[in-house]
């Protein structure tokens, strides 16, 4: 009866262990940038995907980018041809952010695209969110 038990509970482990993870794919940002107010700095974000799954290259890739007011990007909407190499199987993107007032300040992300295996294809539309913290410029070291 132990063993049964034993059993079940690995079963039931690895049922809910397997459920946390999106099979097949991965969303890659940094929880925090820093940056130095007025300078620029870049916020990565990455698509990884397992073997045998691709980012269809047929649909569009659309990755939507909201600052909050603190911070700026460059292009709040991103698209494949923004990516660092786009004909990737998994694009990435290098967005450049600047930083305006220091402090913390939230920028949300929306991805869209087309995840695909050998015959299918289906919809994914991510959301994330990462801090960028802006740090007050260092004032300059005095002179000897």
């Amino acid at each position: 009866m132990r063993h049964a038990f034993a059993v079940l509970l690995v079963v039931l482990a690895t049922r809910v262990a397997t459920a946390q993870r999106q099979p097949g794919w991965e969303v890659r940002i940094p929880e925090r940038v820093e940056v130095t107010l007025g300078d620029a700095g870049t916020l990565p974000i990455a698509i990884a995907v397992d073997r045998g799954l691709v980012i269809s290259k047929d649909a569009a890739v659309i990755v939507d980018v909201v600052a909050a007011a603190g911070v700026t990007v460059k292009k709040a909407r991103l698209g494949r041809t923004d990516a660092v190499d786009p004909e990737a199987d998994a694009p990435r993107f290098a967005v450049p952010v600047r930083g305006a007032v220091a402090g913390e300040h939230v920028i949300k992300i929306r991805l869209r695209l087309w995840l695909c295996g050998m015959r299918s294809c289906r919809p994914l539309d991510i959301r994330r969110q990462t801090t960028i913290v802006v740090a007050a410029s260092q004032p300059p070291a005095p002179a000897p």
